[in-house]
């Protein structure tokens, strides 16, 4: 979104004009010329200091019709160090005149990270393959020999749970079927922590 420097006319009487008295921008801008009052010519102007790195592309001379809002581009040129000047806006054919202070920033790199050589050459194929077995790879991962009957032991109570229950119709062993495979689930749970 373009950043905007709002400058409000006419809002307390005819020709009046309030403008902030500092702007910072590293981009292409906008000067928003909102009128509250009756149309008014208004004149837009940067100064020695600004006018190499900003240009208004508009007429300086602008007419601004009653209770509307005018936008004036104003385009930025690159900078490698802020440069500060005044952006004078006058109505009433100079009768009232305010200058906001711009000040045109470098743009931000957008945070460039430098690269180390060693980056830009492919990894070599011999070091990064590994040579350990499949076996210890999956030793941390697979239950160890004093583990097996326990679970073997779980998985036999939970089948015969599950058949018993299934056998005899009954609420109250359908619920003691639930309690050993609870049992079971937090005993392998434990078993592989």
């Amino acid at each position: 979104m373009t950043p905007v420097l709002l400058v409000e006319l006419n809002r307390g009487e005819l020709h009046d004009v309030e403008a902030p008295a500092e702007f910072a921008t590293a981009e292409p801008f906008s000067v928003e010329l909102r009128n509250h009052g009756e149309a008014v010519h208004v004149h837009v102007r940067a100064d020695d200091a600004l006018s190499p790195v900003a240009r208004i592309d508009a007429d300086g001379n602008l007419f601004v019709e009653r209770e509307t809002t005018r936008s004036v581009p104003v385009g930025v040129s690159d900078v490698d160090e802020s440069v500060t000047g005044t952006l004078e806006i006058s109505t009433g054919y100079g009768a009232e005149t305010r200058t906001v202070e711009v000040t045109v920033e470098p743009a931000d790199d957008g945070g460039a990270v430098d690269v180390d050589e060693t980056l830009s050459s492919p990894a070599n194929a011999a070091e990064s393959t590994d040579t350990t077995p499949l076996s210890r790879r999956l030793a941390g991962a697979l239950p160890g020999r004093r583990a097996l009957p326990v679970l073997l032991l779980g998985l036999v109570a939970v089948g015969v749970a599950a058949a018993v229950a299934n056998a005899v119709d009954s609420q109250l062993v359908l619920v003691g079927a639930g309690v050993v495979v609870g049992a079971v689930l937090v005993a392998l749970v434990v078993l592989f922590q």
